[in-house]
């Protein structure tokens, strides 16, 4: 009686596993597309925050180099405006070209509106000035630069472009 039983279940088990043909690859076109979708948004993650530490570098390194362009005489703005340009295009430049980069800079007054014109505005014009003020008085620089997602996944979403951006402030020596 009992081998009856075990036979019974064998037969039934030999069943179940011809039942299961093709649950494997069903099973793996319901996951594959998420496992491609994370591994790229991690991709692209991982793109943006090197991209965002490499600007960040050059923000500071801006503004080092702008102390001490201050403390030497005889320099212009076309100097300084040069001195940027070249230093996010020697920083920068693995994550675009010199068209997706700008900078500017401006005398940050108490209690006004302090903020930047868009990039995207008309009036908008890409020039550093490091001369700006007195002793004393502090310079804001802002630098950045626009590019499209590394992966092609951003695209997807619906962001054509990812802009970077750091705003350094530094106070002109007595």
């Amino acid at each position: 009686m009992e081998t009856r039983y075990v036979h019974t279940l064998k037969a039934r088990c030999r069943r179940a596993g011809r039942c299961q043909k093709g649950a494997a690859a069903l099973e793996f076109a319901i996951v594959a597309p998420l496992v491609f979708i994370v591994i790229f948004l991690s991709l692209e993650m991982a793109f943006m925050l090197v991209a965002d530490a490499t600007l960040d570098r050059a923000a500071s390194r801006i503004a080092r180099e702008s102390k001490i362009m201050e403390r030497d005489e005889g320099f212009g703005t076309q100097d300084c405006h040069d001195m940027v340009m070249g230093i996010l295009e020697d920083t920068l430049s693995i994550w675009g070209d010199r068209r997706g980069l700008y900078a500017d800079a401006k005398l940050y007054k108490p209690g006004e509106d302090n903020s930047f014109k868009s990039k995207d505005d008309p009036d908008y014009k890409d020039k550093i000035v490091c001369d700006l003020g007195n002793a004393g008085d502090m310079v804001v620089f802002r630098v950045g630069f626009e590019r499209p997602g590394m992966t092609g996944l951003i695209s997807l979403m619906g962001l054509d472009v990812l802009q970077f951006e750091r705003t350094v402030i530094i106070q002109n020596e007595p």
